[in-house]
């Protein structure tokens, strides 16, 4: 395309004019039409968007969009506003400050734009009307029309142009039709480009508007699309377009989607694709394959076209030989995957290159997620990568030809936002006096200067007196620090932490820190409804599975070995209860807000608890005759988990240091369930002696809450795993109960409600004082 490429877009949705109604369409219209024109791989225009501007910013964008011009550039001018009329009938284009009684002042007349098309130098000109007009039509539709405006009057003074010069008129409808802003746009909370504009974007997005396949979207064609694009939703309104004085076709963009056309073969070739010679046939193959590398895109199509058929050839020599050259042209490029990591400003940037004969490297290249965007330059893909929040995050490009589609994987790695630094507590001011060098103890900070000693005249040090409380100055704290703390005498230095983890700051300190300093709490996107219906319907599932049905009638599981132990489902045990409160958890997860994290953690604690619970009695050859609904549970619980472990993505990149008070006692947690386990009941009879399986349980607990300990504080993932953690944990106390009320052993169940309320101990005190770590203290001198 040669010659610069200019675009203005004018929309309006907002009238001073109460007479005027406000409209939902024009804002979107601008967005959505200036994004496909900028795009480089689709209009490649310079882009001005003028939104709401007054008259008489309109005027005079129009005049300077169309002065200066060289006879080869390509302009094109787009309204999305009311369409008004005045006694005389002539159009004007009402904006911001329209008052309809004042069209001549207030307006911009469609006289105006005709006089700066013919004054411009530019011979290729495209003028898009998508003029509105008030009132209401059925199904919801809101008319946009310019009621009796004639469009063909109005720009008749481009007919006289002469010289060859091309300018091209397109509206909405008729002069006598309306324009629709979409079906759903007079109660939506978010609007949509109207039916025109949005045909006219997705034709020059897509590709489709390309009906002769040459690889380029023309002017005609793009009209043509748009029509049928408007009458498929509103059949009473019929694009219409003028040509004054055009020569050729004005080429708007390029096209996305390349239509291949097979041309036929040489005849002798097709006639010995059907040779009953298994040598023949094998010779075709490689006539075919020749035909394949050729730049003419007709032929080798055709060729490819025949060899797939020759897959299914009875000759396994022949049919692996066409298989092979079928794959050969199917698109792919280098490299095969991406990995990318995004920085705290840039979205992460990656480099495909299409690769193969020719017919490959005709493939469009297209995002497989919205986080995802491609830039596509003949056979250089450009991936721009930009996911929502911080964690590991999977999308692919897919590659799509005339031969086949193939898969990218690309991985992005978004890393936790850093903590913003508190700020450094200032040093507190020191007398001169206060401190002599010969007593200043080794534990002072490097922060704070040591005064040094006022010499006298003989240079002689002499000590000075020591100023009374009232003349002694007292220095003061500045606002949102503290003053740090003067350490006695032989104290040891402060504790050691790395560069890396952030100083501590106390409660008064946090509260008396600016606004302006905190640190807005990050913003976490809504749970997808996939999630959702997952949730809810594992969730159900799990319910029907563990329904205890009538008191004593079925046993949850039971020893048929010399201990016949069981224990009778109920209304009060942890599995009906933990899937009641996934259900819960499930329904409100939507609308969770910040506390998503938190709700899927719910979800996934209950859902470890069941899958715990069913892996020790599947394990144990307990399960008695509900083997099938234990199996059931265990699955759903944790496809439950998978589920909501793939949204929340937990970042746990190290176990170790961990909050040293918060590991002791989920250790000794853990230790006191294990030994709750072992300990016999009246009978002589441990758990552990039912099923050796047991021990499962306290290990996974130590597991979850040891994770939870080690997820970054402040993140999505220490949310997810403290909920996890502590609603498995309120589980286990739940499903020991039985052991105080039905096996009488009050050991075991003190040591098991003790094991389970030191971890949940654990999990507040971390959550409550992260700043203690278990980095040890070093002690150092400089």
């Amino acid at each position: 395309m040669d010659g610069a490429r200019f675009a203005l877009v004018v929309a309006n949705d907002e009238y001073a004019d109460p007479g005027l109604r406000r409209l939902n369409a024009p804002a979107q219209d601008a967005v959505a039409l200036a994004d496909a024109l900028a795009d480089p791989a689709v209009g490649d225009f310079a882009v001005q968007v003028l939104h709401n501007a007054s008259a008489q910013e309109i005027r005079f964008a129009v005049e300077d969009f169309f002065a200066d011009r060289a006879p080869e550039d390509l302009l094109l001018l787009h309204f999305s506003c009311h369409g008004l009329k005045n006694a005389a009938g002539e159009l004007f284009l009402a904006v911001a400050d329209t008052r309809p009684t004042r069209l001549a002042s207030t307006a911009v007349a469609a006289d105006f734009v005709n006089r700066q098309m013919a004054d411009s130098r530019a011979q290729r000109i495209a003028l898009f009307l998508d003029c509105c007009y008030g009132g209401a039509f059925p199904r919801g539709m809101v008319v946009r029309a310019a009621g009796e405006a004639q469009v063909r009057d109005a720009f008749a003074g481009q007919e006289r142009v002469g010289g060859g010069r091309g300018r091209v008129v397109v509206t909405a409808s008729s002069a006598m039709e309306y324009a629709f802003e979409g079906t759903q746009l007079a109660v939506a909370d978010q609007p949509m480009p109207s039916v025109f504009t949005g045909a006219v974007v997705d034709g020059l997005t897509t590709g489709e508007a390309d009906r002769d396949g040459d690889g380029w979207v023309g002017l005609t064609e793009l009209v043509g699309y748009v029509t049928d694009r408007v009458h498929l939703l509103t059949p009473n309104q019929n694009p219409q377009m003028w040509t004054f004085g055009s020569q050729g076709e004005l080429l708007l963009a390029r096209s996305r989607i390349r239509r291949i056309t097979p041309t036929p073969l040489a005849p002798e070739l097709v006639e010995a694709v059907d040779s009953p010679l298994t040598a023949t046939r094998f010779g075709v193959v490689d006539e075919l394959k020749e035909r394949l590398l050729e730049a003419d895109l007709g032929q080798a199509y055709a060729a490819w076209k025949v060899l797939q058929h020759m897959i299914g050839d009875d000759s396994r020599k022949v049919s692996e030989a066409a298989r092979r050259w079928v794959e050969a042209a199917g698109p792919r490029a280098t490299p095969a995957e991406l990995e990318l990591e995004t920085t705290e400003d840039e979205p992460a940037v990656g480099e495909l290159r299409l690769e193969g004969p020719p017919l490959a490297l005709v493939a469009i290249a297209a995002a497989s997620t919205p986080w995802i965007r491609v830039e596509q330059a003949g056979t250089a893909v450009r991936v721009i990568a930009a996911p929502p929040d911080p964690g590991e995050h999977e999308g692919a490009v897919v590659l799509t030809g005339p031969t086949g589609e193939c898969l990218i994987p690309v991985r992005v790695r978004v890393p936790e936002p850093e903590p913003e630094p508190e700020p450094e507590p200032a040093p507190e001011p020191v007398h001169e006096t206060a401190l002599e060098p010969e007593t200043a103890p080794e534990s002072v900070p490097s922060s704070v200067a040591t005064p040094q000693p006022m010499p006298t005249p003989q240079s002689t040090p002499t000590p000075q007196s020591t100023p009374t409380p009232r003349t002694m100055p007292q220095p003061q704290p500045v606002q949102g620090t503290q003053p740090p703390p003067q350490p006695e005498p032989g104290s040891p230095p402060p504790e050691w932490r790395p560069a890396s983890e952030p100083e501590p700051v106390s409660a008064a300190a946090q509260a008396t820190v600016e606004p302006a300093r905190s640190t807005p709490p990050p913003r976490v996107p809504a749970p997808p409804w996939w999630l959702v219906a997952v949730l809810v319907v594992g969730s159900l599932a799990l319910i029907a599975l563990n329904w205890p049905g009538a008191t004593e009638s079925r046993k949850g599981w039971y020893d048929e070995s010399d201990t016949g132990w069981h224990v009778y489902r109920s209304w009060t045990d942890p599995w009906i209860l933990a899937s009641f409160v996934a259900l819960l958890a499930a329904l409100v997860l939507r609308w969770a807000g910040l506390q998503a994290s938190l709700v899927l953690g719910i979800v996934a604690g209950c859902a470890a608890s069941l899958a715990a619970s069913g892996l020790v009695i599947l394990t144990g050859g307990i399960a008695y005759v509900d083997v099938g609904s234990w199996t059931a549970t265990v699955l759903i619980s944790l496809g439950m988990i998978a589920a909501s472990w793939t949204v929340v993505r937990p970042n746990i990149r190290r176990w170790w240091p961990v909050h040293l008070l918060g590991a002791a006692l989920v250790l000794a947690g853990g230790a006191l369930d294990l030994l709750s386990a072992a300990i016999d009941h009246d009978d002589g009879i441990s758990w552990l002696a039912v099923t050796r399986t047991a021990a499962f349980g306290p290990f996974l607990m130590v597991v979850l809450a040891w994770a939870a300990l080690a997820a970054p504080v402040g993140t999505r993932a220490r949310a997810f795993m403290v909920a996890a953690a502590s609603t498995y944990a309120a589980f286990n106390m739940v499903g020991v109960i039985p052991a105080l009320t039905e096996g009488g052993s009050q050991p075991v169940f003190l040591t098991s409600l003790a094991g389970n309320g030191l971890v949940l101990v654990a999990l507040a005190i971390a959550s409550a004082r992260p700043e203690r770590s278990a980095v040890t203290a070093k002690q150092g001198t400089g």
